[in-house]
């Protein structure tokens, strides 16, 4: 029985020990880990988009592209920011906006502040760096970018000074005004003052013992011209005549009753120090109803307005080696003069006092 018993208290004893053992191996193991925490968060906020204008133009008729050289006329050539119905402002911009493109809504032109279009999404090109923004790369490899064209055509009510500007709107409309703001002066009145220094018609010398070997008589009087158009419009200046009719009866000059301009009249103009250099007299040209103005950049010389030949007041020199569409504009404010002399043929009988000098403004 002594043995027995002391076999069952063994027994026990070892199944106290390993209980023992096992809750200390589970209190050694719990003991080694601390658990706690605190809140996390980021996030780049929502960052204003910025707009750079890329590249701007004038143009007129069909959608220019990007670079293409598309204007309002062949020469590229208007220094005054006027613009008349049915021309076209055209804007190359890039919205940036640090969140990322998709946070771009769109972007609208706005004038005198009203938005008036909305602007189109073009694929992206290669523009280099721009206002600050750093290098712009080609589509597909910046991803907080997005190109638009804004192509503004100047509708018939607008009229005078006006502020035009570019309005970015980010994915929940909010919008965002660029900083590049442009004013316009729209659909300016164009005119022109003209007369002569005496008021009197343009009239010549007679002939004398000075004048009577060539029958070349000078005008007493000369033809003044001044630009008084809005806006500040430049114009190119074209000059023309009519023939001249004896109103009092029979008259011969020489084979009949008028004196042909285009043959026996020439004209030499000026305008600050700008002039027809030298003698510089060039040829009366007839106007012409039927004829409208052509401006061709290949030969400036042979461009006509209304049959008249261009008002040309080129700097001392330069008429005959660089003709260009400078060289005839009279300034917005400019004041052109213009005298004239006169060939009489033989015969030529006849008082002829019915002809007008006539001059034409064509809005650069």
């Amino acid at each position: 029985m002594t043995f027995e018993v002391n076999q069952s208290m063994k027994y026990l004893n070892a199944l106290v020990l390993s209980l023992v053992l096992a809750t200390m191996a589970v209190s050694l193991v719990a003991a080694d880990v601390a658990v706690g925490g605190v809140g996390a968060s980021a996030g780049l906020g929502d960052y204003t988009p910025r707009i750079c204008v890329a590249d701007r133009n004038v143009i007129i008729g069909t959608q220019a592209s990007l670079g293409s050289g598309a204007s309002i006329n062949p020469f590229d050539y208007r220094v005054s920011s006027y613009a008349f119905t049915g021309e076209q402002i055209q804007f190359y911009a890039v919205v940036r906006d640090l969140n990322g493109a998709l946070d771009i809504g769109f972007l609208k032109a706005r004038v005198g502040g009203s938005p008036e279009v909305i602007c189109n999404p073009v694929p992206y090109p290669q523009f280099g760096s721009c206002n600050g923004m750093g290098d712009l790369r080609l589509n597909g490899e910046d991803a907080t970018d997005k190109v638009f064209e804004c192509l503004i055509t100047v509708e018939p009510q607008w009229y005078g000074y006006t502020e035009v500007k570019l309005t970015a709107y980010n994915s929940q409309n909010v919008p965002t005004d660029g900083t590049h703001v442009e004013t316009w002066f729209f659909n300016p009145v164009l005119s022109l003052s003209v007369s002569t220094n005496d008021g009197q018609p343009i009239r010549f010398e007679p002939l004398d013992a000075y004048t009577s070997a060539t029958r070349t008589v000078h005008s007493l009087n000369r033809l003044q011209v001044r630009n008084t158009a809005e806006g500040g419009v430049n114009m190119w200046m074209y000059i023309a005549g009519t023939d001249l009719y004896d109103p009092n009866g029979a008259s011969k000059c020489p084979t009949t009753n008028k004196i042909d301009v285009e043959t026996y009249m020439q004209y030499r103009g000026w305008s600050g120090s700008q002039w027809q250099n030298d003698e510089g007299w060039q040829q009366m040209t007839e106007y012409n109803q039927n004829a409208q103005c052509v401006l061709n950049p290949g030969n400036w010389t042979v461009n006509t307005c209304y049959g008249g030949s261009p008002l040309t007041f080129a700097r001392n020199g330069d008429w005959a080696q660089t003709p260009g569409p400078w060289d005839n504009v009279l300034t917005n404010g400019g004041l052109a003069e213009v005298e004239f002399k006169l060939t009489y043929p033989t015969p030529c009988i006849g008082t002829f006092t019915n002809g007008q000098i006539m001059v034409f403004g064509k809005a650069i």
